[in-house]
């Protein structure tokens, strides 16, 4: 009967020193993650608001998109058809592309035709080269700029009614 109380007391002493010895352990890493949370919020100091840009005076945008109904057999076979209309068919999002679909149905026209008619999509190679011709001119560097880019900025020069240049400068 004194072997089993020994025992048993000596079962809970391991037991409160285990417990003790796993609360420190848990000590320890909560420690660790407050110094790491700490160093990070400190690095997060680096983004304040003086050296972030500001873009509060930019206007959202939210767009909504209906889902694409068109299997991708179709959307190809658009895209190759535009490509032969001398347009980049990148330019173009699947659901403009059905939307596209849905209006040469409507009014009986071809892609060609439609595209001609779509002032922000008929910007071709042509217009790109003259574009980054008019940017080296005025010693503004197309290299730096991306195909897309020069587009928005075409977009842009022609609903603003301006040169490319004057809007490159702008930005």
């Amino acid at each position: 009967m004194k072997n089993k109380r020994l025992m048993f007391l000596f079962c809970i002493i391991i037991l409160i020193i285990g417990i003790i010895i796993f609360v420190k352990i848990n000590d320890k890493k909560s420690t660790k993650n407050q110094d790491l949370e700490t160093s990070t919020s400190s690095s997060a100091n680096n983004f304040d608001k003086s050296k972030v840009i500001d873009y509060s005076s930019e206007t959202e945008v939210s767009y909504s998109y209906d889902e694409v109904t068109l299997s991708v057999e179709e959307l190809m076979k658009y895209r190759e058809e535009i490509e032969q209309a001398g347009f980049d068919s990148t330019l173009f999002t699947d659901q403009e592309i059905q939307t596209m679909r849905s209006a040469i149905k409507k009014n009986g026209q071809s892609i060609s035709q439609y595209l001609k008619d779509q002032p922000d999509k008929s910007i071709d190679e042509a217009e790109i080269d003259k574009a980054r011709e008019e940017l080296k001119a005025a010693n503004i560097d197309p290299d730096k700029m991306h195909n897309n880019e020069i587009i928005d900025l075409i977009k842009q020069a022609k609903k603003e009614k301006k040169s490319v240049v004057e809007i490159a400068k702008e930005k």
